[in-house]
């Protein structure tokens, strides 16, 4: 757990409240005003999906993507966040092959567009150690994602149209939970050499399924005059990143894992915890946060302009 006093955090949680309750602006239209900039190019961002068969989730994944495919003016690619299935970390081979095998062929079935992957902790094969899965069983862990998606590795990077891109792979082993957040140290070695060789002048974009910076975990987290925030919750090493991204170049932290929402500015980097395709696990809004996804436009000169999008879903009533 982070244990952060209240004395420390009092002054600037009421700014921090107001900007999570303020909300982002929600569209629920599929038309989302571009800015004017020359060279300026989209992408959408959609994260949670925690596909199933169960609750309408596939129906409901591709009614997402069918939205999508309406916005005007249309994304250059798709890029999710995390948590595509619901769920592997628990199930044994045969249910998580039908997960990951479902969503493939909803993404295949509903959208011609590029898609770039991030894992999040839903999508690692088997470390719950359950239905007889152990560390032998083949595609344990990170192996299966890697696999379906034909990935070397759980983190890389990619240019498009000025910028580049670093895809992390937040989810880390803990001795007492099943996942933390964070970067192990190979990582973290990997994604500073890779800051160094990005030219100086060309803006970046960090992904992470689990944040860095978020306010959403902060109206839950007090707890014995404390706010304790777990550490499956937000990434250690936040300090080291929000350190790190400025001296970079890097304009834009994105991540999702709350299905809530909001943007934090801090030292020159936006920070968008971006809410969940699934909402509350295909269960309706989950805090107020309906079913949607994010839409950003990129500029040449390093400004981001983000929404929040609706997607008109009706959730199973259960």
């Amino acid at each position: 757990m982070v244990s952060i006093s209240r004395r420390d955090l009092l002054r600037g949680l009421g700014a921090a409240l107001g900007a999570l309750f303020a909300g982002r602006a929600v569209s629920t239209t599929a038309s989302v005003q571009e800015t004017s900039n020359p060279g300026t190019f989209r992408f959408v961002h959609l994260t949670d999906i925690h596909v199933q068969p169960e609750l309408k989730a596939a129906e409901g994944m591709a009614a997402c993507l069918r939205h999508v495919a309406q916005l005007d003016p249309a994304p250059d690619f798709i890029l999710t966040g995390g948590d595509l299935v619901m769920d592997a970390l628990e199930q044994d081979v045969q249910r998580t092959t039908l997960l990951f095998d479902l969503f493939t062929r909803v993404l295949r079935d509903n959208t011609n567009l590029p898609v770039h992957h991030c894992i999040g902790n839903h999508d690692v094969f088997g470390w719950g150690k359950k239905h007889g899965v152990t560390p032998e069983t083949p595609r344990y862990g990170k192996k299966m994602f890697c696999e379906v998606f034909g990935y070397e590795k759980t983190y890389y990077t990619f240019d498009h149209k000025g910028w580049r891109f670093f895809v992390l792979d937040s989810v880390q082993p803990s001795e007492k939970l099943l996942y933390e957040g964070g970067l192990d140290p190979e990582q973290w070695e990997w994604l500073e050499e890779q800051l160094q060789k990005k030219p100086a002048n060309m803006p970046g974009v960090i992904v992470s399924h689990i944040p860095f910076v978020t306010v959403t975990v902060l109206p839950d987290a007090v707890q014995d005059y404390q706010f304790r925030i777990g550490a499956a919750s937000l990434c250690k090493g936040a300090q080291r990143a929000s350190l790190l991204l400025p001296q970079h170049n890097v304009r834009l932290a994105l991540s999702g894992h709350i299905h809530m929402v909001d943007e934090v500015e801090y030292r020159g980097v936006k920070y968008v915890c971006d809410g969940a395709v699934s909402g509350r696990w295909w269960k309706g809004a989950n805090k107020g946060f309906p079913e949607g996804y994010g839409v950003f436009d990129l500029s040449p000169d390093g400004s981001v302009k983000y929404q929040y999008v609706t997607y008109g879903w009706q959730a199973v009533q259960t």
